[in-house]
């Protein structure tokens, strides 16, 4: 008898939520839960997922959704312009929704950091 994956639910699971779409990964849910997460609630996984080049696995993950979701910033905009100088990089400016109101961050980073991070968000790691 497994219990729902979801923080904090006691109640057993009776079925399985697909965590991506094209992936295997797939956690037990009880039935209120399944039709919470397939009616389109947020949702966010919280353990279990490796990092790092490490195989995601679905041992050890819980799905918060609700008031157990956190406040994150999220990304509403971005600026990308490429720099020169004694090192090639890139000057990033990005545009956050915070809990505190909208906020504007600039930073610079080398060119193979930069084109690392391309790549990885064009192309995460397979699961």
């Amino acid at each position: 008898m497994t219990t729902c994956s979801v923080l904090r639910c006691p109640k057993t699971s009776v079925d399985v939520f697909k965590l991506m779409s094209g992936s295997n990964l797939e956690v037990p849910v009880c039935g209120e839960h399944k039709a919470v997460l397939e009616s389109g609630a947020r949702w966010m996984v919280n353990g279990g997922i490796g990092l790092k080049n490490k195989p995601m696995e679905s041992a050890g993950i819980s799905i918060l959704i609700g008031t157990d979701l956190p406040e994150h910033n999220r990304l509403s905009g971005f600026g990308v312009s490429r720099t020169i100088g004694d090192e090639l990089g890139f000057s990033v400016e990005l545009d956050i929704e915070s809990p505190e109101g909208p906020r504007r961050i600039s930073f610079w980073t080398t060119e193979d950091i930069g084109n690392r991070l391309g790549s990885y968000l064009s192309k995460p790691p397979a699961t």
